[in-house]
């Protein structure tokens, strides 16, 4: 990571100040006033260790982009606030067709930009075809199952046929099939709307230039070390947000985050290291303040089922058997929880009647010489090179040793791990995650296991598992429109990849995020989780933290 200046004046403060003060007071330094309703005004500040790589809602798809991007750009569609449930956002409502195939959105009336140009259905169009068509658009493939869709993506054409303005306050999408996941595709920031005129008159700048939407509005960005977000003033609901601005530094460690919190230079911290967040689970006078929840994401091994040993399933299993999932739980501090498949909790279609494997080596043992390797044999094991990849790849090398697989890890970049994945010749065995676009199985189960995404160097599928069984019920699946039904069918896809176990199923990680006493009306949101719409601060009448 190249050092930032302004973050190393941040980190240099901070150490002259605790040489020069000593050990601070670590209980909380204020409290909230006591406002009974929510008040508006003040700024919240945060951090994140990543930076934001653009603001162009057709390209920003890697986390440090999306937690900027989501507070810029309302979609037709949202999430309820603390749940998944989807409600009406720019849209006022919206109706589907008895065949599952038509939606017509009514937009609300006076919708407006941050700079007071009206939003009409029109600027959806615009902004849908735009992701089929941009060559940087990682998102296209998303909006496969709308009529002439295929054809934009192929080139063969630039309207989408299946996408019509029918007035500036109507919109209609039509789909090929029933999708009952469509509707969540459109709450990503991808589908907000987009001016013509002004993406062609800014060009390239548009990853500096947002034309706002959502609740806030770009402020200021200094690349690299802090974004600062305003309250849009044409934002569709007068009564949020409540606060006036988002300060949001870039590029911040999170022990300098926490470091940074509890001398009161933050609002909150997220993701803790492990020392900070095992510290603040023994701290009572924090408990009130901890914010916990289950990612929809998953941490597995990943094997690629097409090389040896990999390519027999007992082996697979074995492994599968040989790892110590309580040994996970203890390098994490009990921050996830054990998985048995690639579907996180809470997500429909999971299957909570199974069990992930147990930790059996006799097992694993007993399936290794039936496949032939009562010696074990070695593998290379390719991972990132952060706490959280070195910890997991070095319980996993205790755990096969302990049946006979010796394991010798290799450490990379993180940008390193996700090229060489989806790459033919890219490496047998190493760690992988999955972490949601949307709450639906089709972006976890068709995404990494259905074989028409087992081709090529940029596969999703990168254990180049092949199932037939399983596309057809995948295929089948996606297009349910009876939920029982549905649900059943992800169900039985579940239990063929726990049998075949092209992964090593490992946790589904908790995040963490400790807010000040003032921070009023947050929670982690399952999809957002940083997601501050709700969020207020219980200040004083003169806007001034208050001393406990």
């Amino acid at each position: 990571m190249i050092a930032r200046t302004g973050i190393v004046a941040v980190v240099i403060a901070i150490a002259v100040g605790v040489v020069a003060c000593g050990p601070p007071d670590r209980d909380p330094r204020w409290r909230a006033a006591g406002a009974t309703s929510p008040r508006r005004g003040g700024t919240l500040r945060i951090a994140m260790h990543l930076d934001v790589r653009t603001l162009d809602p057709a390209i920003a798809y890697d986390e440090g982009s999306t937690y900027v991007a989501h507070p810029l750009f309302a979609t037709l569609v949202t999430y309820e606030p603390h749940g998944v449930g989807l409600v009406p956002d720019l849209a006022e409502r919206w109706e589907l067709d008895p065949g599952g195939t038509t939606y017509r959105f009514l937009l609300r009336d006076r919708l407006a930009y941050h700079d007071g140009r009206p939003i009409v259905a029109g600027d959806f169009k615009f902004a849908l075809e735009r992701a089929l068509t941009s060559p940087d658009s990682p998102f296209g493939q998303l909006l496969v199952d709308v009529v002439g869709a295929s054809d934009v993506l192929a080139g063969k054409a630039t309207d989408c046929a299946g996408i019509v303005a029918v007035t500036d306050r109507e919109l209609r999408i039509q789909v090929t099939r029933p999708s009952p996941a469509f509707l969540a595709v459109l709450t990503m920031p991808f589908a907000t709307p987009q001016r013509a005129d002004h993406v062609a008159a800014v060009g390239a700048q548009l990853r500096r230039t947002p034309l706002a939407s959502g609740p806030f509005m770009l402020d200021s960005w200094d690349e690299g070390t802090k974004v600062v977000l305003r309250r849009n003033p044409h934002y569709w609901d007068p009564a949020r947000p409540y606060l006036d601005a988002l300060e949001i530094y870039e590029n911040v460690p999170t022990d300098t985050q926490f470091l940074m919190f509890e001398r009161g230079e933050l609002d909150t911290a997220a993701r803790l290291a492990s020392a900070d967040y095992v510290w603040i689970l023994a701290q009572p006078a924090w408990a009130p303040y901890l914010h916990q929840a289950t990612l929809m994401q998953v941490f597995a091994s990943r094997m690629n089922v097409t090389r040896p040993p990999f390519d027999d399933r007992r082996v697979r299993q074995a492994l599968n058997y040989a790892l110590d999932k309580g040994h996970l739980e203890k390098l994490l501090n009990n921050a996830a929880v054990p998985s048995h498949g690639m579907l996180p909790p809470g997500m429909f279609g999971r299957d909570e009647t199974l069990l992930p494997y147990p930790h059996d080596p006799a097992k694993a043992r007993a399936l290794l010489a039936e496949a032939g390797h009562a010696d074990g044999f070695d593998l290379d094991y390719v991972t990132q090179n952060d706490e959280v990849g070195e910890k997991l790849a070095v319980s996993l090398q205790g755990d096969l040793a302990e049946v006979g697989v010796r394991v010798h890890i290799q450490l990379v970049s993180f940008a390193t791990l996700a090229t060489v994945l989806g790459r033919e010749d890219g490496p047998a065995f190493s760690l992988t995650s999955w972490i949601g676009d949307f709450p639906d199985p089709t972006n976890f189960l068709d995404v990494r296991f259905h074989s028409r995404a087992s081709t090529g160097d940029n596969a999703t599928n990168d254990t180049r598992y092949r199932n037939p069984e399983l596309d057809t019920l995948l295929d089948a699946a996606r297009g349910e429109l009876d939920p029982k039904t549905r649900a059943g069918m992800y169900q039985r896809a579940e239990r063929i990849l726990y049998e075949d176990a092209p992964w090593i199923y490992a946790y589904h990680p908790i995040a963490n995020e400790i807010t000040q006493p003032y921070v009023r009306g947050f929670e982690l949101h399952p999809i957002w989780l940083r997601d501050y719409a709700n969020t207020w601060l219980d200040l004083d009448d003169h806007g001034e933290r208050v001393p406990r």
